[in-house]
């Protein structure tokens, strides 16, 4: 009988045909699917017929009977012929490679062989669905019959803690019934992959697990991680020298961090290779959660028995988060959780998870991390090296630079982007000023994240400078600033009215230690959700205390609020943290309010030193008004000069106030500049209680 169909026409060698013949008859006269094919006057699939051997169109005298006794004496022919898969078909043998790899019996090794055969083969696949839909049982019977194999010992390799099933090289899906090709799934891209002939079991194995791309930086452009790369490089040294199993480590931290190159410059530095689960497919297109993390399964039966290797599994965000909605299709769906704590308990090859979000992360997953790292923004020195390395070869002005360093949101991936763009259009378009083209590329990315813009020119203003000695502060802030200096921490609370200079000490305090400035008002802190408020707080000083910053904490009043008068639980809560981490905090931690009878009786204990900053005094406002007026321009006259002592709440910020309108519109004499510093005072709300006594 000459074959009109065979496994060539499949992309498979010939030689699998006799083989896929005698599967196909086992699983249609053993399972009275045979129905579905023999009709009254020609077999209802032509396609299926050719497979067996009858050509189309039907033969001439076609019964029902004729046509089962056919298959009957077709299939008897085939048990005593006993074909056997050949050995040395590329499909075969790399099935071979994969089984001795990873450990898989003859038994685990035919029903993967027959499962990516049917993957490969139309026709074969058209008799598994004639047999209908499956169950578990149903399935392992099927499965059992094709390989002449018993069922206890398919029900056993397809066990869910079986090798396949826990290698994800198969898995049966128990939700519902289906038909074959839905009821068992091959591992993505498993098929294909097996086909083809491939240089090793990497490359064979491409849509699964690939290499890591080479770091592009090394360790040394992590100088404020350094404590933690002492930790991680000892985990993976002794990981690697014990072969422990479980060693996970969560990357977390906003977008452009640079996690994923710090993971990479990591394990590159400990001299050990590192593989990543792809994120998308060969094409380019996206890969899905549940593929991928089938994927790491797989990728970690392979490499387990080896040893030797570390893998990358990034933007874990599609893995751990909740199903949504009812589709089943979006995020931990089909029973991944149990997978995701079990292989975070017996993983044999070390892995770092690398995401963005934490926030969806099952608690039960959280506590299984060996080591969980948080990845802020880098502190401002190396900001600025970030920016110096990616500008190397556009004229950026030193000040622009310094700017753009002092950028406390500034992620590093933010600066590489905006300075490749920088060169390619500066380099189309000469006319163009660089550091604005990349200005403003920067500030369209960090208003897409939710992130201030980048800051703009330096406001200096004329005739307004910051001198200590002109603030009326009721102690020496001098030694109390050389004091700061000499021990290194403290926590001191600057308190009274608007202006007075409070927030700007802060300022001067960094800049005389040389120390980065971490400025944080109440609503960046505060959340109307239940608990992130605290967070934001712990992860507020633990950000000072990594980048060795001055942390200055403005309007502290609405974080350190008297807890008798709070209304709501939560009010205490956020005072205890404030406390808690006061108390712990070893930098310069400084507080400003203007409302300091309104602070906690245990906040007032935890300050080193209460500093008041006041309204001017007589002395302080005429060194200050001439200063100004030297600036602007005009001469001050005695008569002005004495207005300003009957002034009783004049501070450093009404001077600013008034320089800045200056730069709009100067004022033409001394009298209209007093008469603006008039105006600053009549606008708050206790300058009515004071004598003016000048009007310009």
């Amino acid at each position: 009988m000459t074959l009109s169909a065979n496994a060539d026409a499949f992309g498979l060698d010939a030689r699998y045909t006799p083989v896929i013949q005698l599967w196909a008859l086992r699983a249609l006269m053993r399972t009275n699917a045979v129905s579905a094919l023999v009709g009254e006057h020609r077999f209802q699939d032509a396609a299926v017929a050719r497979l067996l051997g009858w050509p189309d169109p039907a033969p001439l005298g076609y019964t029902e009977v004729w046509a089962l006794n056919e298959l009957k004496d077709k299939l008897t022919a085939l048990e005593l012929q006993a074909p056997e898969l050949p050995a040395d078909a590329v499909l075969a043998r790399n099935i071979a490679g994969l089984a001795a790899r990873i450990n898989l019996s003859d038994l685990e090794r035919d029903l993967l062989h027959l499962c990516a055969v049917q993957r490969h083969h139309d026709q074969f696949t058209a008799v598994l669905e004639m047999v209908g839909q499956l169950t578990r049982g149903s399935l392992c019977r099927l499965l059992a019959e094709c390989l002449a194999r018993p069922v206890q010992s398919v029900q056993a390799a397809l066990a869910p803690r079986g090798s396949l099933c826990r290698a994800a090289l198969l898995s049966v899906d128990d939700n519902d019934r289906y038909n074959f090709p839905m009821k068992i799934d091959v591992l993505h891209g498993l098929a294909e992959g097996l086909a083809q002939e491939h240089k090793d079991l990497l490359d064979l194995f491409a849509r699964v697990v690939v290499a890591s791309p080479p770091p592009r930086l090394g360790l040394g452009s992590f100088p404020h991680m350094a404590e933690d790369i002492a930790i991680l490089r000892g985990l993976l040294d002794g990981a690697m020298r014990t072969h422990n199993e479980g060693v996970n480590v969560l990357v977390h931290g906003r977008p452009g961090t640079g996690k994923t190159e710090f993971v990479r410059a990591l394990v590159a530095a400990c001299g050990i290779r590192l593989l990543e689960i792809p994120c998308e497919e060969p094409g380019g297109g996206p890969c899905d959660g549940g593929k991928r993390f089938r994927s790491y399964r797989f990728a970690q039966s392979l490499l387990g028995r080896v040893g030797g290797d570390v893998l990358l599994f990034d933007e874990v965000e599609d893995v751990f988060c909740p199903v949504s909605g009812d589709s089943g299709h979006d995020g931990n769906a089909s029973g991944l959780k149990g997978w995701v704590n079990l292989a975070l308990e017996r993983n044999p090859a070390p892995t770092f998870w690398v995401t963005n979000h934490i926030g969806s992360i099952d608690p039960a997953h959280l506590r299984r991390f060996d080591v969980v790292l948080h990845m802020e923004v880098p502190p401002a020195s190396v900001r600025r090296a970030v920016v110096d390395r990616h500008a190397a070869d556009l004229l950026l002005p030193e000040p622009w630079r310094a700017r753009a360093a002092r950028h406390a949101e500034m992620p590093p991936a933010v600066v590489e982007r905006a300075t490749k763009v920088g060169l390619l259009v500066c380099s189309a378009a000469p006319d163009l000023v660089p550091h604005q083209v990349v200005g403003r590329v920067m500030n369209h990315t960090l208003a897409a994240l939710g992130c201030a813009r980048l800051p703009e020119e330096d406001d200096v203003l004329p005739g307004v400078d910051y001198r200590l000695e002109l603030l009326n502060a009721d102690c020496d802030l001098g030694r109390l600033r050389e004091g700061l200096r000499r021990v290194g921490e403290g926590r001191v609370c600057l308190y009274g009215p608007p202006g007075t200079g409070k927030t700007e000490f802060g300022r001067h305090v960094a800049r005389s230690l040389d120390r980065p400035l971490l400025v944080r008002r109440a609503s960046d802190l505060l959340s109307p959700y239940v608990g992130v408020a605290e967070r934001n707080i712990a992860r507020m000083f633990d950000e000072a205390h990594r980048q060795g910053a001055v942390l200055l904490v403005d309007e502290a009043d609405s974080l350190l609020r008297e807890r008798h008068l709070a209304q709501r639980s939560w009010e205490v809560t956020q005072v205890n943290e404030m406390l808690t981490q006061m108390e712990s905090f070893r930098g310069v931690f400084i507080a400003s309010t203007n409302l300091i009878e309104t602070l906690d009786g245990a906040a007032m204990r935890r300050f080193d030193v209460c500093v008041r900053l006041g309204y001017l005094g007589p002395h302080q406002a005429r060194e200050m008004f001439a200063s100004l007026a030297a600036a602007l321009g005009v001469v001050p006259d005695e008569l002005s000069c004495a207005a300003l002592e009957r002034f009783a709440v004049l501070t450093p910020g009404d001077f600013a106030s008034v320089a800045r309108g200056a730069r709009l519109d100067a004022p033409e004499s001394a009298q209209a500049l007093v008469a603006r510093l008039q105006q600053a005072c009549e606008a708050k709300r206790d300058g009515s209680r004071h004598p003016i006594g000048f009007t310009a």
